[in-house]
């Protein structure tokens, strides 16, 4: 029997689909910048991984669109914009969770900001179940791939790294995981990902 207890599932990509593009494309509509400008913004001070890491509020993350990439809508038009981030959950990953909720307990550890945390157990709550945790960056004031994000998690469902199985699309994620001694998985799609957690004996095979 696997010593661990709970699976922690990255949000973006791999149990719901993030349409990028799309919102990049709506904010450049109305700013005074391209896609690659707004890119370059978004990683600067104040901009999108300042928001995820609770260190500039929506508002403000708002002001900054507005003073730095010419950003012409107002906070509303902007949350809306914001809350058309998804496209519907992963193909597959009902599966996955309905198996792995089986046998382990279920959370979700997402670099997010306070307008998707709010959302997404809403909208999709279908993929959710009462009991399952969400650990959002923004409200620890870190954020994925800091070491630090993944000991806050695991205080949050009280387990210990080796007790905690955690899967991110992103490998830089998988391997801080790994790195504070949890299991991790690299999410390429669902099928795999169910075929790895057979082979690690973390799931039985399918009949």
């Amino acid at each position: 029997m696997p010593e661990q207890t709970w699976f922690l599932f990255d949000l973006g990509n791999t149990v719901i689909k993030l349409a990028y593009e799309r919102v990049l494309e709506s904010l450049c509509k109305n700013s005074s910048v391209r896609r690659d400008e707004m890119v370059e913004l978004w990683e600067a001070a104040g901009g999108y991984r300042d928001l995820e890491c609770g260190a500039v509020t929506f508002s403000e993350f708002h002001d900054f669109l507005a003073s730095r990439a010419g950003y012409r809508g107002s906070v509303d038009d902007l949350h809306a914009i914001w809350s058309d981030f998804f496209d519907g959950p992963m193909p597959g990953i009902e599966e996955v969770l309905d198996r792995v909720r089986r046998l382990y307990r279920v959370g979700f550890l997402s670099n997010s900001n306070e307008v998707h945390a709010e959302l997404i157990p809403n909208r999709f709550a279908g993929l959710f179940e009462k009991g399952d945790r969400f650990i959002f960056s923004h409200r620890f004031h870190v954020a994925k791939p800091d070491p630090d994000m993944f000991h806050r998690a695991l205080e949050v469902i009280g387990a210990l790294p080796q007790h905690a199985v955690f899967v991110d699309d992103l490998l830089e994620n998988v391997l801080a995981a790994r790195g504070v001694g949890m299991r991790a998985f690299h999410y390429r799609d669902s099928p795999t990902l169910l075929h790895e957690l057979e082979e690690e004996k973390l799931l039985p095979r399918k009949q």
